[in-house]
């Protein structure tokens, strides 16, 4: 992949929970560098934070009005032209995007309504995309395994579940059905997984 100063590829890494997308943004950004910039993942960053915080208040999970759909790609939007317009680098490497808005934010409207909604809202359509995904037991063994070494959590979250999990895989195929979405299965290896990826970025 050739990298030039005066354009920007994007690229997003999504994915269902466990999957490695972390672990392999990281590797990517390490790889690329100094030519990558890399966006993380924007829930602990203003206003994507507060919006988050008021929803948690109001006990909002799943249930999202419009409102609240289009409160949420307001703010991933605002974040995302503050942050491309903080860097001159090439090759800008997203944690998550819009792909995962219409999984798992997308309330009670489709994934198609609130894909358009982020669009309007200024929300980054990567040039590639890949979702990172495998089985809902692999998913588990490693949410579990990064539990242990963090320490923090003494149980798993409420979505960190196969039937939820799986639910999520399903969506996001039938995203990747309609979109360019790069799937990427990675129960194997973090390094075979990474030449799986670096390999796609190669064609």
């Amino acid at each position: 992949m050739k990298l030039h100063q005066d354009e920007k590829m994007i690229i997003c890494l999504e994915g269902i929970v466990g999957a490695g997308k972390t672990t392999q943004i990281e590797k990517l950004h390490q790889y690329f560098a100094p030519e990558s910039y890399l966006i993380p993942e924007l829930n602990e960053l203003s206003p994507m934070k507060e919006v988050r915080e008021k929803l948690r208040r109001m006990r909002k999970i799943s249930n999202l009005s419009k409102k609240e759909v289009v409160e949420l790609a307001k703010a991933r939007g605002q974040i995302h032209k503050r942050l491309l317009n903080e860097t001159n680098r090439p090759l800008i490497l997203m944690d998550r995007g819009i792909y995962t808005a219409m999984v798992f934010e997308s309330g009670n409207l489709s994934m198609w309504e609130t894909e358009e909604i982020s669009k309007d809202a200024g929300v980054i359509v990567p040039d590639i995309c890949f979702v990172l995904h495998c089985s809902a037991q692999k998913s588990l063994e490693r949410v579990d395994e990064r539990r242990r070494k963090v320490g923090k959590y003494a149980h798993r979250a409420f979505h960190e579940n196969e039937d939820f999990i799986n639910k999520t895989k399903e969506r996001y195929f039938e995203i990747a059905r309609y979109r360019p979405i790069i799937l990427v299965e990675t129960s194997g290896t973090v390094n075979e997984v990474q030449e799986r990826i670096l390999g796609e970025l190669s064609v």
